[in-house]
């Protein structure tokens, strides 16, 4: 069995679809707040990418991030850090780079060891949001900081803050 499908397994309301010419599973969490998107992909036989837009999922944009992923070298990836790749969006979204964050980050409690080890996350990002080599600590304070510099990887519809906002 393959991770993708390990993980359908565990992750039981996923269900397989094309984005662009890319299979990948597709779930949403529901709660009366919002709705997040999730896609999840595997990539060779060692690793699963997910990436996630609450209330703002577009499938241009997550076209994007997954040629943009094909094409960066994944054997570049360290463990424990942040990978930021420079990427070519449509014009229609601002963004700059797409940010792969590791699975030491720790999300997916409700996954087995065994996949939560070979999950990373993937969003679209600002210059100006992560730094290239990172680690996972980083990810965490820059996407939960209380100073209003947050970054919100999860809102795909969001603008670059220059100035400190609480959203």
């Amino acid at each position: 069995m393959n991770l993708l499908e390990a993980f359908k397994l565990e992750q039981w309301d996923a269900k397989k679809e094309l984005i662009g010419r890319h299979e990948v599973l597709t779930f949403d969490h529901v709660t009366p707040r919002e709705t997040v998107k999730c896609v999840a992909w595997a990539a060779g036989d060692d690793r699963i990418f997910h990436m996630s837009a609450s209330n703002s999922f577009s499938e241009e944009l997550a076209e994007t991030i997954l040629e943009q992923l094909e094409a960066t070298d994944l054997s570049s990836l360290q463990p424990g850090k942040i990978k930021v790749v420079s990427a070519n969006f449509q014009p229609s979204s601002k963004f700059e780079t797409v940010v792969i964050a590791p699975p030491e980050i720790q999300l997916f409690g409700h996954l087995s060891e065994k996949l939560r080890v070979k999950i990373y996350v993937v969003a679209p990002a600002f210059k100006s949001e992560f730094n290239d080599g990172s680690s996972a600590k980083e990810w965490r304070q820059q996407i939960g900081r209380k100073d209003g510099w947050r970054v919100y990887v999860y809102r795909w519809n969001r603008v670059e803050k220059t100035a400190p906002s609480w959203e």
